[in-house]
């Protein structure tokens, strides 16, 4: 795309390239409003208003406050510490070879996102709850039956099923005891939430076993490379410490 003259003011330039770069800058929820032709305007306004400012400052003199270059300086030595640092970390890689043999000596520090499929049965009184366990467990009554006859949630039309779900999706009673089951596993007392007593079984539970190498390939990397440029950047401390003059009083 042409980088286009926007607007001069007293000799600088504003380009289409530096209003995009400014855009670019802004947090994501307010680069859609400077989309449109009346933001883009605005913040012409703004970069101009912006060398208005700074072409005034030069005439005061400003540059040459102690204030100003001490900000100056110090404003040259954090880009100079970020482009040092950059340049630096740049270097360090993590290859797949080493990634697989850190995952080959600890397979189950990574394990899958636990997801578990269970279903319910969702009465207003303990008492009924009871008597519902009862049926299941002493009359050999389906869960499934037992749901679509019993049950108040619209989940009981499938036999009680909820589907599948991890962690955080439903109240916390109810999944502190879902989770806790076997597969095939259900309550054995009734478990109250804010929607009433619920009986839950759990029918299927996945994520509990090690991830692959090639599912969690980028997730051992990623660890692998913050540790390797933290002992880095700890040595290389080290060595500068002795390379240069500290004097701490």
């Amino acid at each position: 795309m042409e980088n286009r003259v926007l607007a001069t003011v007293n000799d600088v330039e504003i380009t289409s390239d530096i209003m995009n770069k400014t855009i670019e800058q802004l947090p994501p929820e307010r680069r859609g409003y400077f989309d449109s032709e009346f933001g883009k305007k605005q913040l012409l306004d703004q970069l101009v208003n912006f060398e208005l400012v700074n072409a005034f400052g030069l005439e005061i003199g400003v540059d040459k406050d102690q204030a100003y270059r001490t900000q100056l300086e110090q404003a040259e030595k954090e880009i100079r510490f970020n482009t040092t640092m950059n340049k630096i970390m740049s270097t360090i890689t993590v290859t797949d070879e080493e990634a697989q043999q850190i995952y080959n000596e600890h397979p189950e520090k990574y394990k899958g996102q636990e997801v578990i499929r269970a279903s319910h049965i969702l009465v207003d009184s303990e008492e009924l709850a009871v008597d519902i366990l009862k049926k299941i467990n002493e009359d050999g009554m389906a869960f499934e039956d037992a749901a679509m006859e019993f049950s108040s949630c619209p989940s009981k039309e499938q036999g009680g099923d909820l589907g599948e779900f991890g962690r955080g999706m439903m109240v916390p009673e109810f999944e502190t005891a879902a989770f806790a089951l076997d597969k095939d596993e259900m309550t054995q007392l009734p478990v109250r939430s804010q929607f009433g007593y619920h009986i839950i079984k759990t029918t299927d539970k996945k994520g509990v076993e090690s991830a692959s190498f090639d599912e969690v390939r980028d997730q051992v990397k990623g660890q692998m490379l913050q540790e390797k440029q933290m002992e880095y950047y700890t040595k290389l401390l080290t060595e500068l410490r002795e390379k240069y003059n500290v004097d701490v009083k």
